[in-house]
């Protein structure tokens, strides 16, 4: 897609601050992201966590340079078991989250403050990073504690730990709408990484230490209004030094439910266990990312079956 400003929704694109050893990504998903958080019309505080995956997932994937899956995961002891993200690099992004409903109602109706939101909705777990290079190779997976006030701190700390990277992610999740129409959910992000310094730029620490503080005065505001562009943003923070946003990727939702593979899922059980899954003379799965049911005739079945 050509948007060299960023001026779209559903995008996710590098960029460069001029002479400094630093580099970055913006992220802003409007329809994308509200369709992965309407489909199963979680409480807000829930979505926004997802939200928050969802960005970190296109951020941090879209980095990488192979045709394959980074899924990040934060798995919890509180009424949020788990939230996992995935991005497929050229096809888009999905998200889900387990929770215990009514535990989730119960810990929002103490009223945390929005430094324990986190810790009162996931309690005590890990956050994970898994890179898929497909079928031919092996899983790397990088794991932290799931601690601080957002999925973000702990992202922070897994390039910290995990990649000796200095990383900072400012992401912000919210509902828009305007006069007549129904409020979306909408999410912008930006991730700033330091580049070792070497023979030719010398230390890189004075560059981190500037561009750190510019990036530290992005408001949430900003992230999410859909009327400054993701270019437009990334100017306000970094005019005096210049900054270049590079060609941007088109960030769509992506699910792998199609309905053959269902099919042939569903196919592979054995007969008995088949007759189990049958209910008023169907057998139905639910893709538990986009909660979409699946329907299937049991004679269509036993022919996958052979």
């Amino acid at each position: 897609m050509s948007d060299p400003l960023g001026e779209h929704d559903n995008i996710v694109a590098a960029y460069q601050v001029e002479d400094r050893a630093v580099r970055g990504r913006a992220c802003r998903l409007g329809s994308t992201l509200d369709a992965i958080l309407s489909a199963h019309a979680y409480p807000d505080q829930v979505a926004r966590l997802l939200g928050e995956a969802v960005i970190i997932a296109a951020l941090v994937g879209d980095a990488l340079k192979f045709d394959g899956r980074l899924i990040v995961q934060a798995n919890g002891s509180g009424p949020i078991q788990f939230i996992v993200a995935e991005y497929v690099a050229g096809e888009g992004v999905r998200g889900f989250a387990k929770i215990d409903r009514d535990a989730v109602d119960a810990a929002l109706a103490e009223r945390p403050g929005p430094d324990m939101l986190m810790t009162r909705l996931m309690g005590k777990g890990a956050f994970a990073m898994t890179i898929d290079y497909g079928p031919d190779k092996d899983q790397y997976q990088g794991v932290v504690g799931l601690e601080g006030p957002s999925l973000s701190a702990a992202a922070e700390a897994y390039f910290t730990q995990s990649e000796q990277t200095p990383t900072r992610l400012r992401i912000a999740v919210g509902e828009s709408w305007k006069e007549g129409e129904d409020r979306a959910w909408r999410g912008g992000g930006l991730m700033l990484q330091a580049v070792a310094g070497d023979e030719t730029r010398g230390s890189a620490e004075a560059d981190w230490d500037h561009a750190r503080a510019l990036f530290e005065t992005v408001e949430d505001a900003e992230l999410l209004d859909p009327d400054l562009s993701a270019g437009g943003l990334l100017f306000r923070l970094f005019n005096e030094d210049g900054v270049r946003l590079l060609e941007p990727r088109h960030v769509a939702r992506r699910c792998s439910c199609e309905r053959e593979r269902l099919l042939g899922i569903i196919a592979s059980f054995p007969a008995e266990d088949r007759a189990e899954m049958e209910t008023g003379g169907e057998i139905v799965m639910t893709c538990e990312y986009c909660n979409r049911d699946w329907r299937f005739d049991p004679a269509e079945v036993s022919r996958a079956a052979g």
